[in-house]
């Protein structure tokens, strides 16, 4: 069963701490075969993309995405020209924090997304709710809407280069944990949502979850085909933490 690994590194890390790291989650993973147990992403902020990009012109074990894009040429953002003069891999766009905190709307993400495909890039789309939503019982609605709007422009042809994440904004530090049904059924509605928003596609797009759970669960998850992946930030589990991760889960 493949199990797909994501690990994100976040502002506090420096792009020389970000390439000894990928260094470590490599070396400490040589033993799975790439594409047969595990595949590995390291998602990385764009001013550290060509740099790390460059310390790794080997993609064998490890496959280099940006944290952010614009199709619109915002100051200090990463364009798709650069993301493609950097030599990266792939892409993801809707990060829960950057909907919530920097404002970007479905329909961005969507024009994000078209992009990348047609780049022939790999692309993840990011979905998630606040804490209120949780709350409110609203969580499963606004993220089929994201979905909807997220996935209305994907060819075919690209089915097998794009992943759904889903990664709760509050689940990091907030205190406030959901019980597991709530979160199977976010699950589940997803696995639904995309199916609905995508049919015909001849393979289920891949599912990562960016939520804390335990690795005995994680494990379970995969073992019952609720999740393919998980997708972890630095500021979260140290490089370390999350390769012991793998480990336990195999």
């Amino acid at each position: 069963m493949l199990k797909f690994y994501c690990y994100n590194f976040t502002s506090e890390k420096t792009t020389a701490q970000i390439i000894e790291d990928i260094k470590t989650l490599c070396d400490c993973t040589k033993q799975y075969e790439r594409e047969e147990e595990i595949m590995l992403f390291v998602i990385v902020p764009a001013v550290s993309l060509e740099a790390v990009c460059a310390a790794f012109p080997d993609r064998k074990l490890v496959k280099i995405s940006s944290q952010s894009l614009s199709v619109k040429g915002i100051t200090d953002e990463l364009t798709p020209e650069k993301l493609r003069e950097a030599g990266a891999d792939m892409a993801i766009t809707g990060l829960t924090d950057r909907r919530y905190y920097l404002g970007e709307t479905s329909e961005m993400t969507r024009d994000n997304l078209e992009v990348i495909l047609g780049m022939g890039f790999k692309a993840m789309l990011c979905v998630g709710e606040t804490r209120e939503m949780a709350q409110k019982g609203t969580a499963a609605e606004v993220i089929a809407a994201q979905l909807g709007t997220g996935y209305s422009r994907v060819p075919y042809e690209a089915h097998y280069r794009i992943g759904t994440v889903y990664r709760p904004l509050w689940d990091f530090g907030s205190g406030y944990t959901p019980d597991e049904d709530y979160t199977l059924d976010m699950l589940k509605t997803i696995r639904e949502t995309v199916k609905k928003t995508l049919p015909g596609f001849p393979i289920e797009m891949p599912l990562f979850y960016g939520g804390i759970l335990s690795p005995e669960k994680l494990s379970e998850y995969f073992q019952k085909g609720i999740i393919d992946g998980v997708f972890w930030d630095s500021r979260n589990i140290t490089v370390e933490e999350f390769v012991k991760m793998i480990h336990t889960i195999g």
